[in-house]
């Protein structure tokens, strides 16, 4: 087995339970836990895995609704858009797109009110000339992480 191909076993079972100890991932993975701890140190230092964090049902905390926002910006004003979305705490993800729109966001939000009042904060930004938002009515599947390849 190649380092490639152990690095990927390893973030897989990361990906199912990052709180497991390396000794407990070297028995799953077939390797000594020194493997584990150093291939680890490598992940994490060339910036492969940049953190540890809880997986977090967000409609439990009274953040169910999501809403996607499209987002048209001047042309020179993009960057400064760009830089005041990702301050907005409710936004997830904040994507610089094709198309008819120049910016997508996600959003998570407690109700209607909520999403309104940060929907009218963001047309305020200087540089936005309009957007078109969809309110998410079900989530089939919500996943961050992408089954990795073994060759």
């Amino acid at each position: 087995m190649t380092y490639r191909d152990l690095d990927i076993r390893l973030i897989r079972a990361l990906q199912k339970d990052a709180r497991r100890s390396n000794r407990q991932l070297a028995e799953e993975l077939g390797v000594a836990a020194s493997t584990v701890g150093h291939r680890l140190k490598h992940l994490e230092e060339s910036g492969v895995i940049q953190g540890y964090r809880p997986m977090v049902d967000y409609r439990a905390l009274g953040l169910g609704l999501v809403a996607i926002t499209r987002i048209k910006a001047r042309g020179e004003a993009l960057g400064n858009v760009i830089k005041s979305l990702i301050e907005h705490p409710h936004l997830t993800h904040v994507y610089e797109i094709t198309g008819e729109f120049d910016v997508m966001v996600i959003g998570r939000f407690a109700d209607e009110s909520q999403m309104n009042r940060e929907i009218k904060s963001m047309l305020g930004l200087p540089g936005i000339e309009g957007t078109n938002t969809s309110v998410v009515l079900d989530a089939p599947k919500e996943q961050l992480d992408v089954e990795l390849p073994i060759a």
